[in-house]
């Protein structure tokens, strides 16, 4: 290993060093005056350097330098390659760095591996008291809460903003190990009016400036002691991209949290979720409620793969992300094969080279390695390419505001998973562009008996395959572009072209449901004063921004019946259902006398057919709420209306009279119904609200902007898809020209032949046109079979009305495809066509 390092690194002593040897054994030879010759001192030198080297390296280097030499004088194949590649490798880099920045990205904490979310009962929250009780039970190392969909209103010294904070429990950044940049975190010895900012919200609205520390910004119209900023990568427990501007601590008794739980060591998640278990039993003993604490208790990973494995939920997000991957590694297979093609028309200028290579004595396996250098040198440039692309992508990613109610943005960073990624792909992009060339290239070096269209028939079963592989890409993207033309025709149930919406976050001083409420009948008689707008009303959820689903036992004292009961629940004013203009089939609205006293509810088509079991709606009693004995009469049935996706199955629905649940949440949401154009009614609700509660935080925008997140899921699946399908198109279309000019330059002495004895330009037109188009139909004929199959399982995906083997998409690919197909061909098409007849005959 000495000398072979020195061979490496000090070449000149080590040959030095061999020459003193020989002359030390002449002179060795010369004293014992025997004159017995050291023979061959070349051949001597040969075998002692054999021995002090690795020779399969050696060969190594001098294929990379050869190989290298070689591309070099080719600078079109290597631009081709490097383009083919960059792209493929490219966009898998960058796909694959967007899934696990997604799923698997770790939270900003000390060992994130020991960290578990708990639930009780089923809910991923619960009060205050409920995580002191399990804290104070011992089961876990430590115990800390927050809030993530918490409003703060922040005041910027001009206007008070709604913004995302986060609430937690002043424990938090200790017993988690949340790494601060600047600054400290909360620690549980503070006051409760401190504040952590995050990195962005410090630069966008504090321009960076270090001072803000130990100052005081105004939040929920108090200050706030500025006592930390976060790093720029910080990731959240609840993951996904969430990215808050702020921390506080947890200022209200009746905030919710999530629980997050260190394990113990050596305890593993089995054993802390019994202990959970025995946990909420007593806890079931100590507080009573209608529902138990200890169903459905959860311990769960906070990242990872046993997050997804633990999460039933997040499989479907993993599923999305599982085919985008596949789909773009059919992307990387169209741009090996293109490079495969080149590799092979390569091949033709290098065919006496490796037969007298072989001729001399190398060997297949030899040969076989130069070759693949090449292949392996190319795929490494493409890799280094599509590297620098991926990063731009996810640049123009991490920039994409997505229309959700929280704030989400995608931190993607390459790291030593992305890095093992690409060298995989450089690996796989290698060998499958590279070995088949390769192969074919010996094989035609020593059978000269093959024949001559032997590679023209390869070289067009590569063309089928990449176009078959291209309809598979285009059909999937196809059917998720047409999922989202067709979503965007679906009606929600409700008005959204003539609606706006107000989201108010109230300040601390409105407690209690006669504060809360005394805001809203305010807020809508000022609404209703302005100019142009016929309604006005308040919910406590509006479809696509904010989701209740409630599950319960609930009696019907006719037959004495109880009915296990799930639906969407919402809490809204008289003139919601005017306003939404969401029709009522049966009964009446709510009216202003529907409160306390009177317990009332609207319940819509879905929850009539579902759960009554033949009842006639009006008039049925139904009793649940906090003693489980509070009678409920059903007054109207509405229309069904979507909730969560424009995509969704109809779900039962259930609506209170908001007087009726006596509400104190400070979040309350506005709806109202213009007579013109809402666009123009923005600047007059928002200053009609401001007058009314200058500290409010306060969101304006029309119901159609609000919703975007309806159509979230068809407009990605649409855009990284359809996106994926051009692109396999456009290697497809390089790839089949790619084939013609070879063909029509490998044919151009027939070509030549045929137009003098007769053939015109038409007929040698129609003779290249056959045999392109013959590979795009072969190709489209085993693709179309292919998608037939491949398809099936993104049903999930679709909205109702569009199956996965739509008849539609596929006449659509094939329309594509040929029309791909002929722009592909008329270069090869113009050239077979002015082929001199005379200049032909002379060809090779």
């Amino acid at each position: 290993m000495r000398r072979f390092l020195l061979k490496l690194l000090r070449r000149r002593n080590l040959h030095e060093e061999l020459e003193a040897e020989l002359a030390f054994h002449r002179e060795m030879a010369a004293a014992n005056g025997n004159g017995t010759p050291l023979g061959n001192t070349s051949v001597l030198k040969e075998q002692a350097l054999d021995l002090w080297r690795f020779n399969w390296l050696e060969n190594l280097w001098r294929d990379v330098v050869y190989a290298a030499r070689g591309l070099r004088r080719s600078p079109a194949l290597v631009a081709s390659a490097l383009l083919s590649l960059g792209l493929g490798i490219g966009v898998n880099t960058a796909m694959f760095s967007l899934a696990v920045e997604f799923l698997l990205s770790q939270p900003s904490v000390t060992d994130a591996s020991t960290l578990v979310a708990v639930r009780l009962g089923g809910n991923s929250h619960a009060k205050r008291e409920v995580v002191e009780f399990v804290r104070d039970s011992g089961v876990f190392q430590s115990i800390a809460g927050e809030q993530e969909e918490s409003y703060v209103n922040w005041n910027n010294g001009v206007e008070t903003r709604q913004i995302f904070g986060v609430v937690v429990t002043k424990n938090l950044f200790v017993d988690l190990g949340v790494p601060v940049a600047r600054g400290r975190g909360i620690l549980p010895s503070d006051p409760k009016q401190v504040t952590v900012l995050t990195d962005r919200f410090w630069r966008r609205h504090y321009n960076a400036d270090l001072e803000i520390l130990g100052r005081a910004i105004n939040l929920n119209g108090k200050p706030y002691t500025v006592v930390g900023i976060l790093p720029v990568a910080h990731r959240t427990l609840l993951g996904f991209g969430f990215s808050p501007d702020l921390y506080i601590p947890q200022y209200l008794p009746d905030t919710y949290l999530g629980m997050y739980g260190r394990l113990k060591p050596g305890m593993s998640l089995g054993e802390a979720q019994a202990a959970v278990r025995t946990v909420a039993t007593r806890l079931d003993a100590s507080q009573p409620e209608r529902f138990k604490w200890a169903n459905n208790i959860g311990v769960t990973p906070i990242a990872g793969f046993s997050r997804l494995q633990q999460e039933r939920q997040l499989m479907t997000i993993g599923f999305f992300f599982a085919l985008l991957l596949a789909i773009v590694g059919l992307v990387l297979l169209v741009a090996c094969i293109n490079v495969a093609s080149l590799l092979l028309a390569r091949a033709s200028a290098r065919r006496r080279e490796i037969a007298i290579r072989l001729s001399i004595g190398a060997s297949r396996g030899r040969l076989l390695q130069q070759l693949l250098v090449e292949s392996l040198l190319l795929a490494a440039a493409g890799a280094a390419a599509g590297l620098v692309l991926a990063q731009v992508v996810a640049s123009l990613l991490a920039q994409i505001h997505l229309p959700l109610p929280l704030p989400i943005r995608l931190q993607i960073e390459p790291d030593w998973r992305v890095a093992l990624y690409a060298a995989f792909l450089t690996i796989v992009a290698a060998v499958v562009s590279g070995l088949l060339p390769a192969w074919q290239t010996l094989r035609e070096s020593i059978a000269t008996h093959l024949p001559r269209d032997c590679k023209q028939r390869l070289r067009g079963a590569l063309v089928v395959g990449q176009v078959a592989i291209s309809v598979v890409i285009l059909a999937t993207g196809f059917l998720f572009i047409r999922n989202l033309l067709e979503s965007t025709s679906i009606s929600p149930g409700f008005d959204i072209r003539q609606t706006v919406r107000a989201e108010v976050n109230l300040p601390d001083s409105y407690k209690g449901p006669e504060r809360v409420g005394a805001y809203v009948e305010e807020a809508l008689r000022v609404l209703h004063a302005v100019p142009g707008i016929e309604a006005a009303a308040a919910a406590r959820v509006i479809p696509f921004n904010d989701s209740v689903r409630q599950g319960m036992d609930v009696v019907f004292p006719d037959k004495g019946e109880t009915v296990r009961m799930s639906f969407q629940w919402n809490a809204v004013t008289p003139e919601y259902f005017r306003t939404m203009d969401i029709p009522l089939r049966l009964g009446r609205a709510f009216t202003a006398s529907d409160r306390d006293g009177n317990h009332v509810v609207i319940v819509n088509r879905t929850f009539v057919s579902k759960f009554l079991n033949g009842r006639q709606p009006l008039g049925t009693v139904m009793l649940w709420g906090a003693d489980g004995k509070t009678p409920y009469e059903i007054v109207g049935v509405a229309e069904d209306t979507k909730n969560t996706t424009i995509g969704e199955d109809p779900r039962a629905q259930l609506y209170e009279p908001l007087a009726q649940i006596r509400n104190a949440r400070a979040r309350v949401h506005l709806v109202m119904r213009s007579a013109i154009p809402p666009v123009s009614q923005l600047d007059p609700v928002r200053q009609a609200l401001r007058r009314l509660e200058p500290t409010a935080g306060l969101e304006v925008q029309t119901l159609f902007a609000g919703i975007g997140v309806a159509f979230l899921p068809s407009q990605v699946g649409a855009a990284l898809l359809g996106s994926m399908g051009m692109l396999g198109l456009l290697l497809a279309a390089i790839g089949l020209y790619g084939m013609m000019v070879y063909s029509v330059t490998r044919r151009t002495a027939e070509i030549g032949v045929r137009m003098a004895i007769g053939a015109t330009r038409r007929h040698i037109v129609a003779m290249v046109l056959r045999e392109s188009m013959t590979l795009v139909a072969v190709g489209s004929a085993v693709g179309l079979a292919l998608a037939y199959f491949v398809t099936k399982p993104l049903t999930i995906f679709l909205v109702p009305g569009i199956r996965s083997a739509d008849p539609h998409t596929f006449l659509s690919v094939v329309a594509v495809l040929a029309m791909t197909g002929a722009l592909a061909t008329w270069g090869p098409l113009r050239r077979a066509s002015a082929v001199d007849p005379l200049v032909a005959l002379r060809h090779e």
